[in-house]
Formats: C-alpha cells, structure tokens, sequence
C-alpha cells in the first residue's frame, strides 16, 4: 500500500492555471474522490499523480520517495481510462496480460504460466473468468469496463487511478459497477484515486473527497463532514442542494446572528473553525431542504416566513419554493401535506442546522490561519482541463 502525498503543485497551460496550491495527504489503503464540474482540474490533478504532466511548482511523493520526475511506467500505478482504451483486436485475456508482457521485475519478464495465473486471477476477481476467450466487441459496456480494471489491477500496482470510469454506463450499471469497485478495493486495500463529476457517486464510495473548482481543492474531508459542514458556499451548492440567503453579521460567538434584508434574523454556526467573522460583514446563510420544518423543536429554533410560489410532488416527499424577501427557498416536507400557490408558510430550522459562510470562496479561505488556501495565489483564469 502507498500513501501520496501532495505538496503544493501547480500545472499551467499556457497562461491557464489548471490546477494549484493542491497540498493533501491521500491515505493508504483509502478510496479518495476527486469531484467537481469540468474544467475545475480533476483530471490535470490526477495526470499529475500519474506521471502523465510534470508540476510547475510543488512536490508528489509515494510513500517517502519523491516521485514528481519519476515517469509513469516506473510509478507502479494502475489506470482505468474513461475511454477504457481497449484494444479491440485483442481477446478480454490478451488485454488483461498485455501489462505483464511488458513488465519486467528486477530486470526479468514474466514466464508464460505466470502471466496465465494472474490474468485469470485478475478477470476473476472482477467476475469475468468465464470471458477470457471473447473478443471486446462482443462485450458490453459493463464487461468492457471490468476487462479495463482488471488490466489496470493485474499488475499488482501501489496505486489504482480511475479517471470517470462509469461515465459511459447507463444508471443500472453505473450502480453495479460502482459496488464492485468499493468491493475490489477493499477486498485488495489498495490506494485508490478516484475521478468524477457524480456528487452522489462521490459520497457513496469515498473514504476522502476533494472537491475542485477553478484548480483549487476547496475542500478535502470525508463524505459526512463535507455534505454537514461545507467549507465554501461552492461546496455546500455543489454537494446535495441548498437554500442561500444573504444577509450581513449582527452578532458573533458560539452563534452567529445574521440580519436578513427583509427584518427577518438568523442563527447559525460557522462551518470553518477559526474564521474570523466580523459584525457588519456580508455573509450566506444556507439551510438544506430537509432541515426546514413545519413545527418548532426548541424555543431558539430559527423562524422563517415566505409565501409559497411552487410545488411539486415526488412520491415521497412535497418539495416547497417559497419567498424570502425575494430569495427562493425550498423545503422537503411531508408528501401529504397540502399547500397553494400563494400560501403565507413558516418553517423552523435549529441553529445547528443553519450554516454561516463567507463570501469569496478561496479567497475567504486564506484568512483562516493554517488553511492549505492562506498563501495561496488565485488563478489569472479559469481552467479548461476536465
């Protein structure tokens, strides 16, 4: 197993920063996500990790070794491509072996029953044994995904890297694949990184995830912390949904006392320990959907009056718009509650359930003393690396 760490990388194109400041520990044995929308550098930052694109700046190290120069084929990473990048000449066995007719350790190839014993053992770990024969037209979109992993796991690499793996699947398979991915690597404990733009995807499989945009890691925790205490008002909009409304810092403490523009008040707690709030600062509350409540808990539960503008029901819940102050906000309710367009609502959210962020995303980030973003530089523009 091999633990990576990241120290201050930086990758321009030109006079586009692709990736930068990146400093992040990716534990051994873990399943870690790179997750953001395109162009936020997920794939520049794992070409990284590969070998593929040098660093302008900063340092990769495997373990203790320091592997920024090393090229890939000396790194001991495995990757499954997007693509798969099959070739489809070949038989699903002859794919899987192909690594291993190339490699060589301490200077000597593979013999043939070698190569025999851990190509089966590859293709029936991801379940295919029985496929080795067929040729890769004759599969389908899941199996060609399978054939791609066991190549990338035949090797045996320190390192599985897999870049959007699932993007070509339909829901069903997507789903399929993505528990046979936790089961392999867990089954082989193997470092694992992990591409994709799925926020859903992320959160289910990852023991770490990273979230990207404009080249920066915003921020990197596990699934729990990132979905219960974002970071940036990025993160929290691109992981699940929620409701935003601004307002400026009336009081500061354990709680923060928010004054809304329409007289209306809320309290909420920080997500980011040791920012320095100031009275009169502008500022977001953000309170998920499903945190807003018909009935009040507790005395000091936040109050919050709109009119409702839209409804819509999904089985199991009623999703409610309503305005604030002409904000839209949205509630998840009980499906059997019943609401008109029109209707004055009052909804109750616990100050633990109401998050305060700054403005400025990154850039909010270096004044929080020891924050990975304090001296960091922001990008002149924004990527357009996936």
């Amino acid at each position: 197993m091999v633990e990576i760490r990241l120290e201050n990388l930086r990758k321009t194109f030109g006079d586009i920063v692709a990736t930068d400041a990146v400093t992040m520990v990716l534990k051994e044995g873990e399943l870690s996500t790179l997750l953001g929308p395109s162009g936020c550098g997920k794939t520049t930052l794992l070409r990284l990790i590969a070998g593929f694109y040098i660093p302008d700046h900063g340092t990769i190290f495997f373990d203790d070794k320091d592997v920024t120069d090393v090229p890939p084929h000396k790194r001991n990473t495995g990757m499954c491509f997007q693509n798969y990048a099959l070739w489809p000449h070949m038989s699903v066995f002859d794919n899987v072996a192909f690594g291993l007719k190339l490699k060589r350790v301490g200077g000597k190839k593979y013999t043939k029953s070698a190569i025999e014993r851990r190509a089966n053992n590859a293709l029936g770990l991801v379940r295919m044994e029985d496929l080795g024969h067929r040729h890769i037209h004759q599969l389908s979109g899941g199996q060609q995904q399978r054939v791609a992993l066991a190549r990338a796991l035949v090797i045996e690499p320190g390192v599985l890297l897999l870049d959007e793996p699932l993007s070509n699947l339909d829901a069903k398979l997507r789903v399929e694949m993505r528990e046979e991915i936790i089961r392999i690597q867990k089954e082989m404990s193997i470092t694992t990184v992990y591409v994709t733009h799925d926020q859903s995807e992320a959160l289910s499989i990852s023991d770490k995830v990273a979230v990207m945009d404009l080249g920066y890691v915003q921020q990197f925790d596990t699934p729990r912390k990132i979905y219960a205490d974002p970071q940036t008002i990025f993160v929290a909009d691109f992981i699940g949904r929620c409701t935003f409304v601004q307002g400026k810092v009336g009081k500061t403490g354990d709680f923060i006392e928010v004054q809304l523009p329409d007289g209306q008040s809320l309290s909420g707690f920080s997500t980011i320990d040791d920012y320095p709030f100031e009275v009169g600062e502008d500022v977001k509350c953000a309170v998920r959907p499903e945190n807003l409540l018909l009935e009040r808990a507790d005395p000091l539960d936040n109050e919050l009056a709109g009119k409702v503008t839209k409804t819509i029901y999904v089985g199991t819940a009623l999703e409610v718009f309503f305005d604030i102050g002409g904000t839209e906000a949205q509630a998840r309710l009980d499906a059997d509650i019943r609401l008109n367009l029109g209707d004055e609502i009052r909804l109750y959210a616990s100050r633990s359930e109401v998050m305060v962020l700054p403005l400025g995303g990154v850039q909010a980030l270096r004044k929080v003393p020891g924050h990975p973003m304090a001296s960091a530089e922001m990008p002149t523009r924004a990527s357009s690396s996936a």
